[in-house]
């Protein structure tokens, strides 16, 4: 994206300041911003869709609390903190709870700059294209936010109009179905309207067309699968004609698959294309082939909008001690069920999980590299996906013992944020074409609830995505129940870290079940130990996980008391 920020350089604040006559102060300004006259030309206008933007960058949502933090607890991560720190991450959260609280907060303050934009915008001022354009920009993010607000906290007040008031916070939740309906709305709009990623005007990091059909499809899988919602009885948890939205799932995917700009590059191609697709998000690159919607983080920086991402931080490879750049904490695991998944040819699973992680000698002041890839119950056994650095020869270091001062190499050297030690630019994925192909596949089927077997176009789009993984391809038609689980599976192995495993489990009704297997493999790995502290903390979520209560968020609790029609689910 290229954004625009405005500066007041310190210069002039310190004669404002430092001056203090009458004078300056009888000024008549010459220029004033308001809400109503703000969005008047392109320049204001795209200085507002940059301040919409970086809401979602804030260290509260895509930063990592949210989207790294909130999102472990499943097959795919869980913490190593056995103290109070990511408490979140082990479903010992509260209603008052700071990243329950700021992950509505900053959802509802990008929806609240995005209705003030609709509001403001003068079509009078613009070109039919381009009022729609820039309209459609902000119906995108607003329909994003409602989207993620209602599958993390059911049904949740629908403002489409910026509140201006006190009186405003009084104002009752709606049904998760009309929510879903207007998200379904801005993407419609914002399909028909945004440019396509091919287009000549069209700025990288954006939201596009494609991306649009993309996220319809998801939002039609997710309205056909199981709402937590709607009953107590399981039963009836479900929209009615729920069959309806996997076809409109499969129309959505093949617009994209049919327009045949985006794709993944095959491994017949490319052997190592999936290391290389993440490391363009970590060199603060787009490819906008595989890559249909990304929250951005480093062109935000350079732009000087301060945001915090700190993804290969947080979530990466660990590097402490001395020097502190490219630090890594390694907050959360892969999970064992992701090692286990992995056949030992899937040229995945060394790219996804890294294996490795440095000891730091204070008294040498020499880093000793550790391969871990045979011990995945480690403390640290790290998230490769977004890692900053990476032993210079990996292949040695796996041959040896632990070596002091191996060599390595820094992956974002150059970058925006090459030499801060914690936030990075690297940005995260929302939406890749991988998965249009897996969605697509599992519309064809219906879901975990449908009935129909693979036919040959949902082993077609599984069949790409398993190829670029060096995979043999399946050729012969699989039963429904044998296609759905390969594809649990699947999406584990190829979007495991980008934030979808969570929701991917609750709409397929299976969270508490695979909590139970992950649990299961732990204490039956041959290096599990009852006394080991971190062993316990990867247990905690499947031992705390109450699906009375924590298939949804807890409204947060300065929410329930500042709006009187916002009642407190049951349990919180």
């Amino acid at each position: 994206m290229k954004h625009t920020a405005i500066f007041l350089p310190p210069l002039v604040l310190f004669i404002c300041v430092a001056c203090g006559c009458h004078k300056m102060l009888d000024v008549k300004p010459e220029h004033s911003w308001t809400d109503e006259t703000f969005y008047t030309t392109t320049y204001q206008a795209n200085l507002a869709l940059s301040g919409i933007y970086s809401q979602l960058s804030k260290e509260a949502l895509y930063g990592y609390r949210f989207n790294v933090m909130l999102e472990a607890g499943t097959d795919e991560t869980y913490t190593n903190d056995p103290g109070a720190t990511w408490a979140a991450a082990k479903y010992e959260y509260t209603s008052s709870s700071d990243e329950i609280k700021n992950t509505w907060l900053q959802f509802y303050s990008c929806i609240h700059l995005a209705n003030q934009l609709e509001k403001n915008l003068k079509a009078e001022l613009f070109s039919e294209e381009e009022y729609n354009l820039i309209l459609a920009k902000a119906r995108f993010m607003r329909g994003f936010s409602y989207f993620t607000l209602a599958n993390w906290f059911g049904p949740v007040p629908l403002r489409l109009i910026p509140s201006s008031s006190q009186k405003d916070n009084n104002f009752p939740p709606s049904p998760v179905l009309d929510v879903y309906k207007q998200v379904e709305k801005d993407w419609l709009f914002a399909a028909a309207h945004l440019s396509h990623s091919k287009e000549s005007r069209y700025v990288a990091g954006e939201p596009n067309k494609m991306a649009a059909h993309g996220l319809l499809a998801r939002l039609y899988l997710r309205m056909g699968g199981f709402q937590p919602y709607l009953s107590a009885n399981e039963a009836e948890c479900f929209f009615d004609n729920p069959a309806q939205y996997f076809v409109k799932a499969k129309e959505q995917c093949e617009i994209v698959i049919n327009d045949g700009w985006h794709g993944i590059v095959p491994f017949s191609t490319d052997t190592a294309s999936y290391r290389n697709h993440f490391l363009k998000y970590i060199q603060e690159k787009y490819d906008t082939r595989e890559s249909l919607f990304e929250i951005s983080f480093g062109n935000l920086i350079t732009s000087g909008i301060t945001v915090h991402g700190r993804m290969g931080n947080i979530n990466g490879v660990e590097f402490v001690g001395t020097p502190g750049i490219p630090r890594g904490f390694a907050n959360v695991n892969a999970a064992l069920p992701v090692y286990l998944k992995y056949s030992p040819e899937d040229r995945r699973r060394d790219w996804s999980i890294a294996g490795y992680k440095n000891n730091y000698s204070s008294s040498t002041g020499l880093f000793t590299m550790r391969y871990i890839l045979n011990s995945p119950l480690d403390q640290e056994y790290g998230i490769g996906k977004y890692r900053r650095w990476e032993p210079t020869n990996l292949a040695e270091l796996k041959s040896k013992t632990p070596q002091a001062g191996a060599p390595y190499t820094i992956l974002n050297s150059g970058t925006s944020s090459a030499t801060d030690a914690n936030y990075t630019g690297t940005n995260f994925p929302i939406l890749r074409y991988a998965d249009i192909l897996l969605m697509h596949a599992e519309a064809s089927i219906g879901g975990r609830f449908g009935t129909a077997n693979a036919d040959a176009g949902a082993l077609n789009s599984l069949n790409k995505v398993r190829e670029r993984a060096g995979l043999t391809p399946y050729t012969e038609s699989l039963a429904h129940e044998d296609f759905f689980n390969e594809l649990v599976d699947e999406r584990l192995r190829e979007l495991c870290f980008e934030g979808l495993r969570k929701q991917d489990l609750i709409r397929w009704n299976l969270i508490k079940e695979k909590l139970d297997e992950t649990n299961a493999s732990i204490i039956n790995f041959p290096s599990f130990t009852a006394s080991n502290q971190f062993h316990q903390a990867y247990l905690t979520p499947g031992l705390t996980f109450n699906k009375a209560r924590h298939l949804l968020l807890p409204y947060p609790l300065q929410e329930v008391a500042i709006n009187p029609s916002l009642k407190q689910r049951s349990g919180w």
